[in-house]
């Protein structure tokens, strides 16, 4: 075993008597409460409490930047899908869209190439892509009624749609640093966008 492993392994199990001790206590109150003995609190030895109270902060700080933590997601299935919104929602612009991916890690393109990583893009009334070696396009900047491209190269994983009234598909689609779609996608779904008036 490396010197990284033994000292991840023993941070770990640091961490993990410090959080059963913090929730062993509470049961064994409300245990006690449950059973009338509300006065009768279980004693704890002084060493354990200031166990209890110490907090290892070489394993919550990190000194790394946030393009070294940047990690591939373990193997598994690839699936882009939308977090809170589903086919048939009826909703009002601007509207709050969150998605996330499976069998991959979420980068942004300034990272550069990084395996097995990438960022995400909604398409808005349009098909997947044809040609599958091309980037996907970009919609211009102050394009508002016909919106069919959104590209979230900095990573991120929720945004606000303002699209205009009426029923629009959406489908997600992860790429690469490139914008070239790894063909990791969302079921399309249909969402009405109703007027702002009402």
């Amino acid at each position: 075993m490396t010197a990284q492993r033994k000292t991840s392994h023993k941070i770990l199990v640091k961490q993990s008597v410090v959080y059963r001790s913090f929730l062993v206590l509470p049961l064994l109150a409300g245990a006690a409460l449950a059973c009338g003995h509300a006065s009768a609190a279980p004693a704890v030895p002084a060493t354990a409490k200031a166990a209890d109270t110490r907090v290892d902060t070489d394993s919550i700080i990190s000194t790394i930047n946030a393009s070294e933590r940047t990690r591939p997601f373990p193997v598994g299935e690839k699936l882009a899908y939308f977090v809170n919104i589903k086919d048939g929602d009826q909703v009002r612009s601007p509207f709050r869209v969150a998605f996330a991916v499976t069998g991959m890690g979420v980068s942004p393109v300034a990272a550069g190439d990084i395996h097995g990583t990438g960022h995400h893009h909604i398409l808005i009334d349009m098909p997947m892509p044809a040609d599958i070696k091309a980037p996907i396009p970009f919609d211009k900047a102050d394009e508002y009624q016909h919106q069919h491209y959104k590209h979230f190269g900095n990573g991120e994983t929720e945004t606000l749609l303002d699209l205009p009234a009426g029923k629009h598909t959406l489908r997600l689609l992860f790429a690469d640093h490139n914008h070239v779609p790894y063909y990791i996608s969302s079921k399309e779904i249909t969402v009405v966008v109703l007027d702002k008036t009402h």
